[in-house]
């Protein structure tokens, strides 16, 4: 399993959602073209699919939980809190109200409690902050955060269940199916978008991610094979469904398909993974610009790349400031 391009897809991933973030907060007609390549849906889903592989890996190799859970803490955690914090603190210069009326909200607070235990739809803005931008979001990306921090809560349950079994696969066949029926639930008979995007309707992603770690010399083996029906369950699925039930599979084979085919990208950022980071930091970043009318007065390409070279200052301090002296602690 060593040689892999799980770094490159995470890094085209997060530039993925980071360009369809970019095209929807800016509303620029010069940059619509991007969202007919960039889709977030596609980016996450992408994410939530490694995660399952790499983390089920590494639970696998860590037989004592508490390392694991510090693993998950340290990678996770210190970048995550420094990008509330920063927000909560840099963001009271773009407030309409005063230092002082900003920093005695009930808002302010109630967005820095609620954002630290991941919990953003509770509080999802900061008081006078982008209130003249047409989403006044704050950080429109975190939402996927208690979705990856439950999954890392509920691994060591599922993998404690599939032990008891004399076939694992048919118990991540029925986790699947649960999780898809918990999907179709919430959407098309109680009408919950939001529900129906949180951890168990994203639980099909995650499995067909741990379904590949458990079979993967097989999976590695007939990959083409793999890569094939994955293919063709799209096509039908598009086709004859309007609802997502093999998509899932499909999507996540091919990724993980990608992630042992692509050879020329195996040592990519291999020291440095700067993906978190800009994953982290680039909504905000984007919400400024919009509040200075950037993309507006200003040539929008010229932007966009002023845009990309400010998450990746971020992202670059972010990983040798924060994230990297944390894992070097394990």
């Amino acid at each position: 399993m060593e040689k892999n391009s799980f770094n490159f897809l995470r890094f085209v991933m997060a530039h993925v959602i980071m360009l369809a973030h970019l095209v929807e907060l800016s509303q620029s007609e010069d940059l619509s073209w991007l969202g007919t390549f960039c889709e977030s849906y596609l980016g996450v889903c992408g994410f939530f699919v490694i995660s399952g592989f790499l983390v089920a890996k590494s639970l696998s190799k860590t037989p004592d939980l508490k390392v694991y859970f510090m693993k998950r803490t340290k990678r996770i955690l210190p970048a995550y809190v420094v990008v509330i914090l920063l927000s909560v603190l840099f963001l009271s210069l773009f407030s309409t109200l005063s230092f002082t009326a900003y920093f005695s909200s009930k808002e302010t607070y109630s967005y820095t409690f609620w954002n630290l235990i991941f919990l953003n739809f509770m509080q999802p803005v900061l008081p006078g902050v982008f209130l003249e931008n047409p989403y006044p979001f704050i950080n429109g990306s975190l939402w996927t955060m208690k979705i990856e921090e439950g999954f890392y809560l509920i691994l060591p349950l599922l993998f404690l269940f599939l032990t008891k079994l004399k076939n694992k696969n048919l118990g991540l066949f029925l986790i699947y199916v649960l999780s898809i029926a918990y999907s179709y639930v919430m959407l098309e008979i109680f009408d919950k978008p939001l529900l129906e995007k949180q951890l168990p309707g994203k639980l099909s992603l995650f499995v067909v991610g741990i379904y590949i770690f458990m079979n993967f010399e097989y999976f590695i083996k007939h990959k083409w094979r793999y890569l094939m029906i994955s293919v063709l369950l799209l096509v039908l699925q598009f086709t004859y469904f309007d609802f997502s039930v093999i998509f899932p599979f499909a999507f996540g084979v091919i990724i993980l398909f990608l992630a042992y085919s692509l050879p020329f990208t195996e040592s990519f950022s291999k020291k440095a993974d700067y993906t978190y980071g800009i994953y982290l930091f680039h909504f905000p970043i984007i919400q400024v610009l919009v509040h200075y009318k950037l993309f507006e007065k200003y040539n929008p390409y010229l932007v966009l790349i002023f845009m990309l070279l400010l998450v990746y200052t971020c992202a670059y301090l972010s990983w040798h400031l924060i994230e990297k002296r944390f894992l070097n602690r394990l």
